[in-house]
Order: C-alpha cells, then structure tokens, then sequence
C-alpha cells in the first residue's frame, strides 16, 4: 500500500487540511476541485494569507481511463463555515492498493481503478 505523498505531482501537498470544494463524476473522469495545502518546499508555495494558516492553492485531482468507481458511502452535504462558504471537508485518506485508489473524508469513500490520478493548478 502506498500513500498520495509517495507519488509524482502529490509530494509537497497536505491533503489532510486541505478543502473539497466540488466533486464531478462522468463516464471519462472523477475529479476533485480543492483549495488545496502546499508545503513551504513546493514550487507554488508562498506565505499564507494573512488570517490563514497554510499556503492555499486551488488544484484538482483527476481520475482518467476509469475502470469502475466503487461508492462504498457518499455525503454530499456541504458543510457551511462561519464566513458563509461552503465545502465538503478535507480527504482524510488517499491510498493505492491492490484493490485501486481509496479515497475518505466527510464527503464519503470510494475505490477507484483507473489510470494513475494527476495534480491539476487552477489558478
């Protein structure tokens, strides 16, 4: 088994602070749109906002040539923060394994077999 660090595009990011903002599913792709948490080493870090802690950087994790898509549960409830936005919580989990690609936080859990995920910067 191996962890979402280990991988090229996904060292230097902490997931497990970072923001699930929307999650798109079709027949081509499962996507992830995040405010994503960069570490001080990653090429795209800069100090953080004042009033945040981490460095934000908006990304999304895409899931081509799908074999399946396994939802072993879903929430899709959004959870609202004091200033009025809203996301879906953090990944918690996001591990390779024989069974493929295992994916948990508030939002719910999924198995994924597809081709290897990438790292996409939206800003």
């Amino acid at each position: 088994m191996s962890e979402y660090y280990e991988w090229e595009y996904f060292n230097n990011i902490y997931l497990e602070d970072s923001y699930v903002l929307e999650i798109k599913e079709s027949n081509e792709q499962l996507s992830f749109i995040m405010d994503i948490v960069l570490h001080e080493n990653h090429y795209l870090y800069s100090k953080p906002l004042q009033g945040e802690q981490y460095c934000y950087k908006k990304g999304k994790i895409v899931f081509r040539r799908l074999n399946s898509i396994k939802w072993i549960s879903r929430n899709l409830k959004p959870i609202i923060d004091i200033d009025g936005t809203e996301d879906f919580g953090n990944i918690d989990c996001f591990q390779l394994s024989s069974d493929g690609y295992y994916i948990e936080g508030e939002w719910g859990e999924v198995l994924v077999d597809s081709s290897p995920p990438v790292l996409e910067w939206l800003e």
